[in-house]
């Protein structure tokens, strides 16, 4: 039988299926949306906090240095750091939904960013935009802009109902169609993406965007992340509707080939199956087709077939995960496994072959974005993907199949908890060739837990009897946006995270930011609250002593459930002063409101953390590749290069990456902490054309534009 999708509101979407307060594991405990709780008297002494350290803070001026106002109209908005001016300093790009101008806030170098995205020509007011990525794409030396879209919640139309040539058509289209923009180096841009991608324009629901030099030629190709209209973002149910991904490959003049099918990236069906391991099919009744996951009957309120037969990516990323020159693509699926794809591309011709199961690293999860880093300091890249957390395990297992991970968890096959992926590197294994051998060790991975604001799954009385306790990173909570930096220049990697889903105040997946200082051995310690990087406006952190009579986190707003619902996250060095700040968005949409017993509408804050700095050197890298200067060796802004740096005794590895977690984009710099260390030893530089470069006895404490050499 055809069955149509009623369209959805925007409240009623937000707030379906994962802002249920169910009654949880135990009648004694507060759901997720009461008072904070003190630490459990279950907490074993394993899970005792590690003596306090010091712990520099950061501030939030968002309200006061974002001149143009800090609360944007968007359920996924963007935050992209970059110098689009190539004045010094890094600029802002945030994006909001239709109706409402998108931000780029250029840096006034004075401590406050001023909008300019109208006169610059990327307020975009009729776009529904979503994530958006900065690459060079022309090698002229200024960062373009590639700016997503998605389907407008509640108008029941996907994206086939954009394709026609009446005025409704022509209508969505503008509304849900990509763009990008050329950097004109006189701070305006060009929009050009009729031009560029002709019949191709991206139309699907977009998330995330990456670039890299797929094939060696020199110039940026672009792989775009798609999800699925809002009006079908629901995971309980069988019928689980993605959107393809697509990959666009740079033909050095502006124009791009759509190649993502014949490249082996578009994405496939996922999978689903019943209890007893059986793929759940729907059938065609036109074709015969059989599809796992995906319901080709599901019609929008045009008639148009609605999706896909694909998983719904929230975020791409390139990176050499197998040390050998090219960039391989990681893709993280909401309600699927997560892709991993080697790139085994020849000049001309983009082929990648998907490893994820032959990696062993192809769980069924809610994957939501991508931290890369050397957190244990063996000199290789891990990966850090956040996915749900425990928050489900308060409850019963789901029977009825879906693409929830309350439901997949059941199996070997699924999990809600984040990968930790160690990258124990190459490997040589039949049938697959040489790939990155990385092994989730989230569950293993020792946190000393906040005194202040424990993970709930601690207390073992929140998880329901049928599920397994979750331990070490893996008993923390919901993430979207994340990222590795060295917030503290001491050399070795931090990682911060935010994400929750669901009205803040009325929520199961509630989750308000998780600041992790790293030892450089492998284990953390929670810092969230004495960083001050609650993902929660208005927090008093005055007092900061669970011990101090006159403490209180309710009053003080300390708590999960104070969260804002988190999305994109980014770092940058927004002042200069080598200590990296952090950029984050949240979600706008209904806000639980106590007083009324009733959602109320509220836009989405921006945070702008400054780093409190320190007294620790450090050395960042601006690095410039030759097709910039005179079109030979690698792409412009270097991506794809790969450093290694020693100094103090360590080296420490990263990677120049365009597009770095959930609708977010880092700043293309590297940036290294060097302790009390007040020089360099050596700088290597892989550059993505294989050129190789080397420099030695570098002074700390200053930013160093590198260029790549001649050959």
């Amino acid at each position: 039988m055809i069955r149509r999708a009623a369209p959805l509101i925007a409240a009623a979407l937000l707030v379906l299926s994962c802002t249920q307060d169910p009654t949880p594991a135990a009648p004694e405990i507060p759901p997720a949306d009461s008072p904070a709780l003190a630490p459990s008297p279950l907490t074993t002494a394993s899970e005792t906090a590690s003596p306090e350290s010091a712990v520099t803070p950061f501030t939030n001026v968002a309200p006061q240095a974002l001149l143009d106002g800090f609360e944007v109209s968007n359920y996924r908005p963007s935050a992209v750091a970059f110098d689009y001016d190539r004045d010094g300093d890094h600029d802002l790009y945030i994006t909001s939904n239709a109706g409402n101008a998108n931000f780029l806030y250029a840096n006034q170098g004075d401590g406050t960013f001023a909008n300019v995205s109208r006169e610059a020509g990327v307020a975009l007011v009729d776009n529904n935009s979503s994530g958006a990525v900065a690459c060079d794409l022309d090698n002229d030396g200024y960062q373009d802009m590639y700016v997503g879209a998605r389907g407008v919640i509640g108008d029941g139309l996907d994206f086939r109902s954009a394709t026609g040539a009446d005025t409704a058509s022509k209508q969505l289209r503008r509304a849900i169609g990509d763009h990008l923009f050329t950097n004109d180096g006189d701070g305006g841009f060009t929009d050009v993406t009729e031009r560029a991608f002709g019949e191709n324009v991206n139309i699907r629901s977009a998330s995330s965007i990456a670039c890299a030099d797929v094939d060696g030629d020199g110039w940026l190709d672009i792989y775009v992340g798609n999800a699925v209209d809002e009006d079908w973002f629901v995971f309980d149910q069988p019928s689980h509707l993605g959107h393809y991904n697509r990959l666009y490959m740079n033909n050095g003049d502006m124009t791009f080939d759509e190649v993502s099918r014949a490249a082996g990236v578009e994405g496939g069906q996922i999978t689903l199956r019943d209890p007893d391991g059986n793929p759940v099919l729907f059938r065609d009744p036109d074709t015969g087709a059989e599809y796992e996951g995906y319901d080709p009957t599901v019609l929008d309120a045009s008639g148009s077939r609605a999706g896909d037969p694909s998983g719904r990516t929230h975020a791409v990323l390139f990176f050499d995960h197998d040390d050998d020159g090219d960039p391989d693509l990681w893709v993280a699926n909401d309600g699927h496994r997560p892709y991993v794809f080697r790139n085994d591309s020849t000049p001309g011709r983009a082929r990648f072959t998907p490893l994820a199961e032959a990696m062993g690293i192809d769980k069924s999860g809610n994957w939501m974005g991508f931290a890369v880093g050397d957190y244990d300091g063996d000199m290789d890249l891990d990966v850090f993907i956040p996915n749900v957390g425990p928050h489900l395990r308060r409850f019963e297992p789901q029977q009825q199949p879906g693409g929830d991970c309350r439901y997949t968890e059941r199996f070997d096959w699924g999990t809600c908890l984040h990968y930790l992926l160690r990258n124990d590197g190459p490997a040589r294994l039949d049938g697959a060739g040489v790939v990155g051998a990385f092994e989730d060790v989230a569950s293993d991975t020792t946190v000393a837990p906040s005194p202040i604001m424990p993970p709930r799954s601690l207390d073992r009385r929140r998880i329901h009897p049928e599920w397994d306790v979750p331990t070490g990173l893996g008993a923390y909570d919901f993430g979207y946006g994340t990222t590795f930096f060295d917030y503290d220049n001491d050399g070795d990697q931090d990682i911060y995270w935010l994400g929750s889903e669901g009205p803040p105040g009325k929520s199961s997946y509630p989750a308000a930011g998780r600041m992790l200082r790293g030892d450089g051995q492998g284990s953390f310690e929670d810092i969230t609250v004495r960083a001050r990087l609650l993902d929660i406006l208005d927090v008093d952190y005055s007092i900061l002593d669970p011990a101090d009579p006159a403490f209180d986190p309710d009053r003080q707003r300390i708590g999960s459930r104070f969260h804002l619902n988190g999305k994109a996250l980014a770092h940058a060095d927004l002042n200069g002063d080598g200590y990296l700040d952090l950029i984050a968005t949240n979600s706008s949409g209904p806000v639980w409101d106590d007083l009324s017993s009733s959602f109320v509408p509220a836009l989405g804050p921006v945070f702008v953390w400054m780093n409190g700095g320190g007294d620790n050197h450090w050395l960042t890298l601006r690095l410039k590749g030759r097709m910039g200067i005179d079109g030979s060796g690698s792409s412009a802004d270097a991506i794809g290069a790969r450093v290694y740096l020693e100094s103090g005794g360590r080296t420490q590895v990263q990677e120049v990456r365009a597009g770095s977690s959930y609708l977010s984009m880092d700043s293309i710099e590297l940036e290294f902490g060097l302790g009390d260390a007040q020089s360099v030893d050596e700088i290597r530089i892989r550059w993505r054309s294989g050129r190789a470069q080397t420099l030695s006895h570098v002074p700390a404490d200053q930013t160093l534009e590198i260029t790549e050499p001649e050959s």
